[in-house]
């Protein structure tokens, strides 16, 4: 097989990846026969060959041995990272990083099958490694020790060193950032925003640059203080500070999920702490901190959002300046027409001998709405509404259909399911009527609530 010549602490600086540090010499011999059960010299080498992928990069380093293995054994494997040390405290490796065990994966043993003369092991090392220090070099020492069945080490430690700038280029980099970050964020931003009675929730997009890979996750928390400076600076003048946990909440983490470069997260805001400060434009701001993979855009890793309260609230204008008549009524004041709108949910209002019925609120004003709910009542889910239409109308004889559902169900008792619809115009008039219920010749509903929508 020929002679490998090797050099006591000396680096061959090539063109090529990876550097090479091999300590002794050996010579290799291919002849083996079955009688001669010999032991045989293991040593170390690498070269400059890697393969790639989005999330990481694999260096083969080769045991190899004196001659093919008459017998399995197993070796040793492990670093040594003073080594390293000493090479970059002595400018050996100048400009060189010892690479971070949180970054690579490295077997701790190998076994060495018979009849084998090499074996490469896999040193696996993070992207985010590379993209973390991108621009130098990473170093590790690799050796073996205790090779099994007597079986001696020649060169036991190799020296891989990483050019960064060889594995990707600066437009490759995965930095991870908020999308809208750089500027502050008006919200709504969008169309996507959820809103309730009690609670508004915000969706947060997160971007990733370069080719995506697999899933990771990456930390979330609030920074009070980023929002606070701009506050009190002026670029914020008259905003409030939302407070975290108070005011509004987070996910502790994110997950980003595979093969995408946009993934999203919410925050859920109070509409009681919007209610309090509809006259001022609250603000709050999020950072973005310990992705398990990939590296943060530290310009775009905080995002500041400024809300505007008036586009947020949704109100319950059931009971507001209101006419309440409905097709049909119940003769049972326990269970008559009140208990649709009476804002109880323990209550409802039953009729018997269904086939449809409609129920019409009046306003005093004409009111823009877009959302409603339903909440089944007590017992008997037969008794549910299936299918019925919302229609609205400013003189109470022509109608405009709002919204329409079919084949709905209710998963449980007193459950609310809120339902939205597109509607920018005002209407003096609010009719829904029911068409079907599950199966039964009874209709029964604990409550009906139209909620405003900014």
């Amino acid at each position: 097989m020929g002679h490998f010549l090797c050099y006591y602490h000396k680096i061959i600086h090539m063109r090529y990846l990876l550097l090479v540090l091999l300590i002794c010499s050996c010579k290799k011999d291919s002849k083996f026969k079955d009688e001669q059960l010999g032991v045989v010299n293991v040593s170390l080498s690498t070269t400059h060959t890697f393969t790639k992928t989005a999330d990481n990069i694999t260096v083969p380093v080769n045991i190899v041995l004196s001659s093919s293995a008459p017998k399995i054994f197993t070796v040793g494997i492990g670093v040594n990272n003073d080594t390293i040390n000493e090479l970059i405290s002595n400018q050996s490796l100048a400009g060189t990083i010892l690479l971070d065990p949180a970054y690579y994966q490295l077997p701790k043993t190998a076994e060495i099958r018979f009849g084998l003369d090499t074996f490469a092991i896999p040193l696996k090392v993070s992207m985010q490694a590379i993209e973390k220090y991108y621009g130098n070099k990473l170093a590790l020492a690799v050796t073996l020790d205790n090779p099994g069945k007597g079986n001696t080490l020649g060169s036991r430690t190799a020296i891989v060193v990483i050019n960064t700038t060889d594995i990707i280029s600066q437009e490759d980099i995965h930095y991870i950032s908020f999308t809208d970050a750089g500027k502050v964020l008006g919200e709504p931003s969008g169309t996507d925003h959820i809103l309730g009675t009690t609670e508004v929730i915000l969706p947060v997009s997160v971007s990733l640059g370069g080719v995506a890979g697999s899933s990771f996750i990456i930390t979330v928390s609030a920074a009070p203080d980023t929002a606070q400076a701009l506050i009190d600076n002026g670029t914020l003048a008259g905003s409030v500070l939302l407070k975290e946990g108070e005011d509004y909440t987070l996910p502790a983490t994110m997950n980003f999920p595979g093969n995408s470069n946009v993934a999203k997260f919410n925050i859920t805001v109070k509409t009681a702490s919007l209610k309090k400060y509809e006259l001022n434009k609250p603000a709050l701001a999020v950072t973005l901190s310990d992705p398990a993979k990939h590296l943060l855009d530290s310009a775009k890793r905080t995002l500041v959002m400024l809300l505007d309260p008036s586009k947020l609230i949704e109100t319950d204008i059931t009971n507001t300046n209101i006419a309440y008549t409905t097709q049909y009524e119940n003769g049972n004041a326990n269970e008559n027409s009140p208990k649709l709108i009476d804002n109880n949910i323990n209550t409802k209002f039953l009729l018997g001998n269904f086939t449809s019925a409609w129920f019409q609120l009046e306003f005093a004003t004409p009111q823009i709405t877009g959302a409603y709910t339903i909440t089944s009542a007590n017992d008997a889910p037969e008794r549910d509404p299936k299918s019925w239409k919302m229609e609205g109308s400013n003189n109470g004889v022509d109608w405009t259909l709002l919204d329409t559902r079919l084949d709905q169900s209710f998963g449980s008792r007193f459950l609310t399911v809120r339902y939205t619809f597109s509607n920018q115009d005002a209407y003096k008039f609010y009719r829904y009527t029911v068409t079907s219920v599950v199966n039964s010749n009874l209709w029964q509903q604990a409550e009906w609530r139209l909620l405003k929508r900014p």
